[in-house]
């Protein structure tokens, strides 16, 4: 049985994991000081992962690590960076009624991503948003993560980062019925892949290293989704039902399958999931 530090007990506590979760991670943290080492700071770190496979708890306890070990470090969402309500229903009206729903490229303020990614890289001051999704809008700025002095680590987690843009032919055909009945035209599908291969492509050339949480299926996504949302209901009140998850992650099929095909290849660390989110096998791409 592995000994545990108290911070990497009172991190389990925290975030309701079994003390196991401390052994699955330990090649990522080895990877991480080796990253560390062959470095310079300030470092950008982008976790990639469909929903629900681990990401945020990955990064927070990426960050927990590094500051034990004396590194200063901060942790920020690509769903932080969600536009309002009354920017995606403008969105809606300017492009596709489906834009109105976050998730998908196009529903973020990626500009203001790449701004925050750029100061820090400057090492000027720089505020990380931080978007309740209980309300379906930002958190009052009063809520934002303010970040004064220069840090080391900035990590980025977020479902489609890394992704590129698909080939236009991959476009035609329905995924789901999501597209067959909303998105008859490929209208908003094309969009999206237009919205991706502009800004979002220079945010990620801005990541000095991408790590890459391979949930392997589409499958496992809607069970890993209703856990994040049940969650999310004891914690709030709010929450997505069975049948809101089921039609939520329609929009999400589409980036999620050509991620599982492309980012194997793009990433520097790959670690990949079982069905219950253990870690099967871990491949640094960079040996």
């Amino acid at each position: 049985m592995t000994c545990l530090a108290p911070w990497q007990a009172q991190f389990c506590k925290s975030f309701q994991l079994p003390f196991g979760y401390v052994t699955q991670v330990q090649k990522t943290l080895a990877w991480l000081d080796k990253t560390m080492e062959q470095s310079e700071a300030p470092l950008i770190v982008a976790i990639s992962g469909c929903q629900g496979s681990g990401k945020s708890t990955l990064s927070a306890y990426m960050v927990a690590y590094l500051r034990e070990n004396g590194v200063l470090a901060e942790s920020v969402s690509i769903d932080d960076f969600y536009l309002s309500q009354c920017q995606r229903k403008a969105l809606a009206s300017n492009y596709h009624p489906a834009f109105e729903t976050r998730g998908a490229p196009g529903t973020h303020d990626v500009r203001g991503a790449i701004q925050v990614l750029q100061s820090f890289k400057s090492n000027e001051p720089f505020v990380l948003p931080r978007f309740d999704k209980s309300t379906d809008n930002p958190f009052p700025e009063s809520a934002w993560t303010r970040v004064s002095n220069p840090i080391d680590v900035l990590i980025i987690e977020g479902w489609f980062l890394g992704i590129p843009a698909q080939p236009q032919a991959l476009l035609a055909e329905a995924c789901n019925q999501f597209e067959v009945h909303q998105d008859a035209t490929s209208e908003y599908r094309k969009q999206v892949n237009e919205f991706l291969a502009l800004d979002y492509q220079y945010l990620f050339s801005l990541f000095d290293k991408l790590l890459y949480l391979n949930g392997n299926s589409f499958e496992h996504v809607y069970n890993w989704r209703l856990e994040q949302e049940q969650k999310l209901v004891m914690k709030t009140g709010k929450g997505m039902d069975h049948k809101q998850v089921q039609e939520f992650i329609q929009s999400y099929q589409r980036l999620t399958q050509w991620g599982i095909e492309q980012l194997p290849e793009l990433c520097d660390l790959e670690l990949v999931l079982d069905a219950t989110r253990n870690v099967k096998a871990v491949a640094d791409k960079n040996k």
